[in-house]
């Protein structure tokens, strides 16, 4: 009698669990199909005063769609030597666009 009470115990947690978890993971896909529906501006714009691509070199020289393109780039990247080429990468570009405007 305790075992098939302690069982049942079991599979209601179990079942409480894995469906708290499903509706946490279907929320969190929505979200993120949210997120990437929202305009370049968005994603890239700001956040309060504070621009959301402030934090990338150069941002200032770039386009919306060249800052959002480099931020799914540099996420995509597998390895931190790959990250830190692309960045050196960016940061000559960068520099060439600042002489260029006279700066």
């Amino acid at each position: 009698m305790l075992k098939n009470k302690l069982f049942m115990a079991f599979l209601a947690s179990l079942s409480m669990v894995f469906f708290s978890s499903s509706s946490v993971v279907r929320a969190e896909k929505a979200q993120q199909e949210d997120f990437f529906s929202q305009p370049i501006q968005e994603l890239t714009g700001k956040a309060g005063n504070v621009p959301v691509y402030s934090h990338i070199y150069g941002a200032n020289f770039m386009t919306e769609q060249e800052r959002c393109t480099y931020l799914l780039k540099l996420d995509g990247m597998k390895t931190k030597e790959e990250s830190d080429a692309f960045q050196i990468k960016h940061r000559e570009e960068i520099d060439m666009r600042r002489k260029e405007a006279g700066g």
